[in-house]
């Protein structure tokens, strides 16, 4: 049976999608309605192409990574599974459960062989490197608010104690360690070893390779935002717009809210209209940034998932 026909998240994601319109609706009538209406407007065909054309280079550029740490793991996936693979984990971003990266290991796992351990390691090195990359374009962001010098001084700080324990397996192994004791005594274990694995992907070349296409493909997105300001009317400057998009995401991430719902969109309007926009525009800019990447996403999720044919027990996709 294939992997979109088990059920996976098709109530949470349609109950996610509706509460994401009901916000998106709410931004309009919190600011105003004819004047959120004029700022979407603004919106051109060819922008609209450009901002998805910018965060399909985003996916694309994390495929790339993703096989990156497959290979360096010991399992060097074909390219285009690989990506394919990749790009199927966003059809249930949206979704509670984190189960569009379970339907990643499972393709893995059945059509390539690739333990859990493996495509579990990868994913958390993947996020290690998003959140590097993330946390350095946010200091572009900081300067706006009040000590900026300092929060980004904190967080270049923080970017280089990450890198520093990643780069040890003995350092690694005593930061797991004390994360694990805070966790179930059931998961501690696995999370450990886990762990020093997903930080052995994630030093030296791969460290490298990995750090650098994630800074190109967030940029890549936080560039989308400064378009869509840019064409609002707005005089936000290019590393001011870049740097909120990466606070947003990030502050986001910290509710625990499946793909950032809500609280993503929350802090982009406040940190836009404390930038100089109005509340108006900044919620119409806030709701074509989401829907040219949360929401593109999401769609190119499906239609891959959509494409996956029966994987068998044998381990070979038909």
């Amino acid at each position: 049976m294939a992997l979109h026909e088990r059920g996976y998240g098709w109530r949470a994601a349609i109950i996610s999608a509706v509460l994401a319109a009901f916000a998106f609706v709410a931004f309009a009538f919190w600011s105003d309605a004819a004047r959120f209406g004029a700022a979407l407007a603004r919106v051109d065909a060819g922008l609209a192409i450009a901002l998805l054309a910018l965060s399909a280079a985003n996916y694309a550029l994390r495929a790339v990574r993703w096989r990156l740490f497959l290979a360096d793991a010991g399992h060097a996936v074909p390219w285009g599974a690989a990506a394919a693979n990749y790009v199927r984990g966003f059809a249930l971003t949206t979704t509670p459960g984190k189960a569009g990266e379970a339907i990643r290991s499972l393709e893995l796992k059945r059509a390539f062989d690739v333990p859990w351990s493996v495509s579990i390691a990868a994913l958390l090195a993947d996020r290690f490197s998003d959140v590097l990359a993330l946390a350095l374009l946010c200091g572009l962001g900081l300067a706006m608010l009040p000590y900026g010098g300092a929060l980004a001084a904190v967080a270049a700080v923080a970017v280089a104690i990450a890198l520093w324990v990643a780069s040890s397996d003995r350092r690694t192994a005593v930061l797991a360690h004390g994360v694990a004791r805070i966790l179930p005594r059931r998961l501690a274990g696995p999370f450990s070893a886990l762990a020093v694995h997903a930080g052995r992907l994630a030093r030296g070349r791969t460290l490298a390779l990995g750090l650098a296409l994630s800074l190109v493909a967030w940029s890549a997105e936080a560039w989308a935002l400064h378009l869509v300001v840019e064409a609002m009317g707005a005089t936000i400057p290019v590393g001011t717009a870049m740097g909120i998009y990466a606070i947003a995401l990030l502050g986001g991430a910290l509710f625990l809210l499946p793909g950032g719902l809500g609280s993503t969109e929350a802090l982009m309007v406040l940190l836009l209209v404390q930038a100089g926009m109005d509340p108006s525009g900044a919620g119409a800019a806030t709701v074509v940034s989401r829907v040219t990447t949360l929401w593109f996403a999401v769609v190119l999720g499906w239609i891959a998932l959509a494409t996956l044919r029966t994987v068998p027990s044998n381990g070979n996709v038909r």
